[in-house]
Parts: structure tokens; C-alpha cells; sequence
């Protein structure tokens, strides 16, 4: 997707998006769209929509957070916790981490590829980017690590207004670049390049078209194209497969799930679904998608929807009536969707029934001139372990819900340099052996919770 394709997508979810909440002002998609313009903001639309295609941030659930039944109470808060280490990292501006074994990689203006040491904090190595000019597009996601190698991306043409994107393979320990991938657009998010087994699942030079490539040479192993529909990306059980949605009015109006075999590419349609739908995530061997069910004109507008669940094994289909789009990250059956003003409104992934709502406590500042914009938290991270849901705010406040109740059972905070209100910019925050990692602005930290025990 390329930048006025960006625009137009962005335009048509938000234009005449106005539900009743003071947190979405009129023009808000304008004001996006003119924002991804400038390098961060890309990011903040991506936060909002996915950057994507059609996979959209928990912020447009405008119903989220309301819930009729509020959480139990725990017995206790826990505010205990240990830092083990904060580190400013190099550069002026970071997108994107992600965690491997001993390790924390991320990619910023600067560099396409950092790698910290899990156990101290020190930049290990550093991988900088040719022209950083502060102009390259963000990433809203990196690929991730396999085999001693970081999946990342960088500008294909450093320097040009045009630049483009590729996806680079570096050796982890000895920084080489193994190869590169020419993308089709500058979208650098989860589903332009997908690790799954026997190679990675990638954007093709042209649109609607995707090529396997080998994790090793990047030398391709087969493509697969369509027509008159977006396509998501995703791998389940080292599978991939396509989550695609009509593209336009005049576009058959029917969703499918389609399975590419993973060593020859062939397809095999799963389940086929009428309408448009937005790919929501898997919840074990199933896809979850939403697709509008009040006569919105677009995913953003309020009113009802349908949680549609394909299982991948017998292709079955269940519809279930929700109140909004329950568009958030999906753990252990239950879908987390973070609505204004920081509320929570947890669903069954089987049933789309309304579990529990309630608040997550955290800073979230307004923008001044212009209090209807907010800042974000990150997206919630689970530790199955503990069935705690962890949330990160840009001022490096933590909280942890219980993911059975939404009960708050601990609270803690990191101490990170003021900065100036980003609306639309949310941290990023990941889990790491017992803890988590935390990436707020150019702050890297790794911390590790001690939530309280339920019935304690």
C-alpha cells in the first residue's frame, strides 16, 4: 500500500466517524492522514487501523469499555516489583521491538536493527540505517527471530522521496545482511512479512501478491496473487494463511480464509464468509473476524457487529451478535479490547458474550490545543502463568487485570524523560521469561511484576 492508497483507506474507515464520545472530534480523519505524513505518524494511524489493510485498532470499538458488569474487586493491589535494568537507547526515535532468545531487537530512525542484551540492558550490537533522515516510514511491528536471524526492514532506496521498503534478513551475530526483499508498499507491520515454517511469508513486489521465501537465501520458493480483495496475513501451527475481505463495492461481497500449503503455495479455501469482515486474530485453531452488522457504512461507525469464528479443521462458521467490533488481542479464548479513555471490555472468543469491563487507571494525557486526542496504552500482553493482562502508558505507569475478571491485581511504574504529548503514539510492551519488557519513546526497559494472588 503505498501513501495516498494509505490515505484513502484511512479516510474511508474515519470519515464521518462521530460517536457519541468527546474522545473522537470531528475531521479526526484528516487530521490522521495528515499526521502519517510526517514519520511517527504513520505509526499512529497504524495504531489505529493496523496499517494494514482493514485490521483495526481497538480504539474504533467505540462501544468498548462500557460494560454492565463491573470487575471483582481483588482482595489486594500488588505494587510490588523488580527493575532489572532501564536503558536509553541510541538515536532519536524508535518503532519497534521484539524479544528472542538472551536478546531485545528493535528498529528506529537511525538503525535498522539494534540487539540489547536481555540479562543487563547494554547495547550489544547496532545495525545503522544508510540515510536516516528522519523521514523513513516506521514499522508497526518487527517480523521477528528465527535461527540467528533478525527479520527487519529498511528503505530500498535510502535517501529518495520515493524510498520504498525492504524486508532484510541480518545475522544476529555477525550484523551481515543475508539478503533483502522488495516490498510493494511501505506498510511495515505484522502481516508484511510472516515467519512460518520452511521460510517467511512476504509482500511481493507488486500488489496483491505474496511470495515465500527462503529464511535463509530469501530466494523464493512460490507466490500466490488474487483479485478484488485485501488480503491479511497470518501463521498458525507454521501455516500460512490469507484473511481476505472485497476490496470495493463492486468487488464480490463474500470474505474467505484461505490455507496456502506450505511448500508449494497451493491453496485451499477454508470457509468463505458473505460481506466484508476485518481480521480480528486466531484463538488456537480458529480465525477470528468482525464484520459489521447494523448497516454501518464503515468498520469505524458505532453500532453492532458480528465476532465470526472459522475453525480451520472442519471449516465450520459460527456468528455471534456483538455490541461493537471486538477488535483487541485474543488470549486464552477471551479477546481484550481497549476503548476510550483507557476501558476494557473482555469477550469470549466462543461466543462473543461481554465477560467483564472495567478501568485500567493510567495516565493518559490529552493533547494540548486540542483535549479530544489522547494519547494510547499499548496493546495488553498475557502471562498465561499468572492470567494477568499487562498494559503499558506512554508516561511508564504498568497495570496488570486479571484475565478471568479484569480485576486490577498489580500497578508499577518506570520512570521515563517527560515528553510531549503523541496522540495516536502507544508504547510497546512484550513479555520475557518471567517479566516484561517495556519501549517507551527511545526508553527500553526490563521489568518483572509480582501480581497479586487471586483470593489472597
Amino acid at each position: 500500500m503505498n501513501g495516498d492508497q494509505l490515505d484513502r483507506v484511512i479516510r474511508d474507515v474515519l470519515h464521518e466517524w462521530t460517536p457519541d464520545d468527546p474522545g473522537a472530534p470531528a475531521g479526526v480523519a484528516d487530521r490522521i492522514v495528515s499526521r502519517h505524513r510526517r514519520r511517527n505518524l504513520v505509526r499512529a494511524a497504524g495504531t489505529v487501523l493496523g496499517v494494514a489493510g482493514i485490521t483495526f485498532g481497538a480504539v474504533l470499538a467505540t462501544g468498548a469499555g462500557d460494560g454492565d458488569g463491573a470487575p471483582q474487586p481483588a482482595s489486594r493491589v500488588s505494587k510490588e516489583s523488580r527493575l532489572l535494568w532501564q536503558t536509553t537507547l541510541p538515536g532519536t526515535s524508535w518503532d519497534a521491538c521484539t524479544t528472542g532468545t538472551g536478546a531485545v531487537y528493535c528498529r528506529g530512525v537511525g538503525y535498522d536493527g539494534i540487539g540489547v542484551d536481555a540479562r543487563t540492558g547494554k547495547v550489544a550490537w547496532r545495525q545503522k540505517a544508510q540515510e536516516a533522515d528522519g523521514d523513513r516510514s516506521p514499522a508497526g511491528s518487527l517480523p521477528g527471530v528465527r535461527d540467528g536471524v533478525l527479520y527487519t526492514y529498511a528503505d530500498h532506496k535510502p535517501g529518495a522521496s520515493q524510498a520504498g521498503t525492504d524486508l532484510v534478513a541480518l545475522d544476529i551475530d555477525g550484523q551481515d545482511v543475508l539478503w533483502k526483499h522488495e516490498l510493494a508498499d511501505d506498510s511495515r507491520n505484522s502481516s508484511s512479512a510472516v515467519l512460518f515454517d520452511g521460510g517467511v511469508l512476504a509482500n511481493s513486489p507488486t500488489f496483491k501478491s505474496v511470495v515465500a521465501l527462503d529464511d535463509k537465501s530469501g530466494e523464493p520458493l512460490w507466490t500466490y496473487s488474487w483479485k478484488k480483495a485485501d488480503c491479511e496475513r497470518t501463521a498458525i501451527g507454521g501455516v500460512p494463511y490469507l484473511m481476505c475481505s472485497p476490496d470495493s463495492d463492486k468487488a464480490p461481497q463474500r470474505s474467505t480464509v484461505v490455507r496456502l500449503d506450505p511448500e508449494t503455495g497451493a491453496p485451499e479455501t477454508v470457509a468463505t464468509v458473505e460481506g466484508q469482515t476485518a481480521f480480528i486474530g486466531t484463538d488456537g485453531d480458529a480465525v477470528l473476524l468482525g464484520g459489521m452488522a447494523g448497516g454501518q457504512k464503515f468498520f469505524g461507525d458505532a453500532g453492532p457487529a458480528d465476532l465470526i469464528r472459522v475453525d480451520l479443521g472442519s471449516g465450520k462458521v459460527s456468528q455471534h451478535r456483538v455490541d461493537a467490533l471486538p477488535m483487541g488481542p485474543v488470549a486464552d479464548g477471551t479477546v481484550l479490547v481497549t476503548g476510550r479513555n483507557g476501558k476494557v471490555t473482555a469477550y469470549s472468543a466462543e461466543s462473543g458474550r461481554r465477560l467483564w469491563a472495567g478501568e485500567l487507571g493510567l495516565e493518559l494525557r490529552k493533547q494540548p490545543g486540542d483535549p479530544t486526542m489522547r494519547e494510547l496504552p499499548s496493546a495488553a500482553v498475557v502471562d498465561l502463568d499468572s492470567r494477568v493482562a499487562y498494559y503499558l502508558a506512554p508516561s511508564g505507569q504498568l497495570v496488570g487485570l486479571d484475565l478471568d475478571s479484569g480485576a486490577v491485581r498489580w500497578r508499577g511504574a518506570v520512570d521515563v524523560p517527560k515528553s510531549p504529548v503523541e496522540a495516536g503514539i502507544a508504547p510497546e510492551l512484550m513479555l520475557y521469561d518471567q517479566g516484561l519488557v517495556g519501549q517507551v519513546g527511545g526508553e527500553l526497559f526490563r521489568i518483572e511484576p509480582k501480581p497479586a494472588r487471586t483470593g489472597s
